[in-house]
């Protein structure tokens, strides 16, 4: 199950009564996983301790740490004893090896993950395999949402989606809610204009002195006030699909007040609005411009394919993971430069996936004059490699901590054959030529595989940063983005500077190549 949701709506009151009543009724062992050990002291503390202290049932059958009748107890912050079985309180921690000794311990037939965009994302496919040996096996995936495509929204894409609905009185539709039903014009902004029940024009619905407005849904058909609190049910979107999925929104919560809600929206700050979308309406949020479109990246395409072009100068971008993904390209003479006002345009050559051994050839095909190529994981592999290239043609990429001082966003250690990135300021540069059309692609790029997905994946977010450092930006991935950042070494490589960032050994390379 998927539970799909805006924030303090009893998703997780309803964990703690399923986790209970499946080890008390069905003999089930459950493992509950919090982002954060600090969550489940929390948790444990305010919400499982209470529950247990004011139900006289529980308290029965919650064996304490003592014991009775000879069983052994366990009332810890991390255990709880329920008759026979067991609930296990857990943090999602992995290492960085993709370890997670609290979770691998554990044999369990009911699985919890509560807030699953906060954990780790390498822990829920860690806990589901502790449900291996179980017949009952069931999972319920929980969490608010933050951006399109990853977390629980990418569960909830795979689920049935059952939405309430709730019928007009006026008319009989019977309809989900939405925020469209309530506001009904928005400015190129993002906020709120008109709505129903409001004010007729923005600055007087948010003057200081005005506390007198509401706010309405309307009926989608026939545009009268809808009772969001009436009766309702839930509707699958999906309902051949197995696994079931419930969206939880403040539209038809008794406690939400939809003013307040409107009136969320009516900011710049990337942060406020996000959480407006996150905790109020239980929606992922995509920043404005935040995002590559398909629409964009088509515009991009022109009318040429991929292969080796005589007398270009091509640099590769490699990024390593279980296979390489490679990107060749060439700056070339822009054909309109009063288009984007710039004298040259950077053509793509080859885009796909390689393997180590397979790689020299490849870029020995197409002449690459240098190569960016990502040094992690496989540090070992990159560094063989670089030791079998001509010297200088290949450099290792580590990001590095956002805001460094170096002035460049690119900084080469000739010494090391290293090359240090800033990585919001470079995926910045290489995504805003996409924007602006200094980079092009061929008129195939929507049949490279996966290419278009992993460009779309990285979503520009703006962010609270540490205590008095205000708001910092940052890129958060909604899927695999392999192809982007091969991209994004691509570009720190034609940007190089000759007399920085090659060797003698590369020049005599280069005049080896006639290039």
């Amino acid at each position: 199950m998927v539970v799909y949701k805006a924030s303090q709506l009893g998703a997780s009151e309803y964990a703690v009564s399923y986790a209970l009543h499946a080890a008390d009724q069905r003999g089930a062992t459950v493992l509950y996983v919090f982002p954060t050990d600090t969550h489940v002291s929390d948790f444990s503390s305010a919400r499982i301790g209470p529950a247990i202290e004011a139900s006289p049932y529980l308290a029965s059958i919650v064996v304490d740490a003592s014991g009775v009748e000879g069983k052994r107890g366990a009332d810890r912050v991390t255990l709880k004893r329920v008759r026979n079985r067991f609930l296990y309180l857990r943090g999602a921690k992995v290492t960085t090896s993709g370890m997670a000794p609290q979770l691998k311990s554990i044999d369990a037939d009911v699985l919890i993950l509560d807030e699953v965009d906060e954990m780790d994302g390498r822990a829920p496919s860690i806990a589901v395999k502790r449900l291996g040996h179980s017949r009952i096996a069931e999972e319920r995936y929980i969490s608010t949402p933050t951006f399109p495509g990853m977390g629980i929204h990418a569960r909830w894409m795979e689920c049935d989606q059952r939405l309430w609905h709730v019928r007009c009185e006026h008319c009989g539709e019977r309809q989900p809610l939405s925020i469209d039903q309530v506001v009904t014009e928005w400015d190129q902004l993002g906020r709120p204009v008109r709505w129903n029940g409001g004010p007729s024009t923005l600055a007087a619905a948010f003057a200081q002195d005005d506390r007198s407005g509401r706010a309405w849904a309307a009926c989608r058909k026939c545009g009268k006030e809808l009772d969001r609190l009436g009766a309702g049910e839930w509707v699958a979107t999906y309902p051949e699909r197995e696994v079931a999925g419930f969206h939880l929104t403040k539209l038809f919560s008794p406690t939400a007040n939809l003013l307040e809600l409107v009136q969320a929206f009516n900011t710049t700050d990337e942060t406020k609005r996000r959480e407006a979308w996150n905790q109020d309406l239980g929606e992922p949020y995509t920043p404005k411009g935040g995002q590559l479109t398909d629409e964009t990246l088509d515009a991009l395409r022109r009318e040429y394919g991929h292969g080796p072009v005589p007398g270009l100068r091509p640099v590769a971008g490699v990024d390593v993971g279980k296979v390489l993904h490679v990107v060749i390209r060439a700056l070339t003479p822009n054909p309109s430069p009063g288009a984007t006002g710039e004298g040259r345009v950077s053509r793509q050559l080859w885009a796909g996936e390689t393997s180590f051994d397979e790689l020299p050839g490849l870029l020995r095909m197409y002449q690459v004059r240098m190569t960016v190529m990502d040094a992690l994981p496989e540090t070992t592999k990159a560094r063989e490699l670089q030791a079998r290239m001509p010297a200088g043609s290949l450099w290792l990429a580590y990001y590095v901590a956002q805001g460094t001082k170096h002035q460049d966003a690119a900084v080469f250690d000739p010494k090391e054959g290293v090359v240090n990135l800033d990585r919001t300021r470079t995926l910045d540069q290489m995504y805003g030529r996409m924007y602006d059309g200094t980079a092009t692609l061929p008129a195939h790029a929507r049949d490279v595989r996966d290419y278009y997905a992993h460009l779309k994946a990285a979503i520009r977010v703006l962010e609270d940063g540490p205590a008095g450092q205000g708001q910092v930006v940052r890129y958060v991935e909604a899927g695999p983005d392999h192809l982007a950042h091969a991209e994004n070494y691509c570009l720190v490589a034609e940007n190089a500077q000759p007399a920085t960032a090659m060797s003698a050994g590369h020049v005599t390379h280069i005049k080896e190549l006639g290039l």
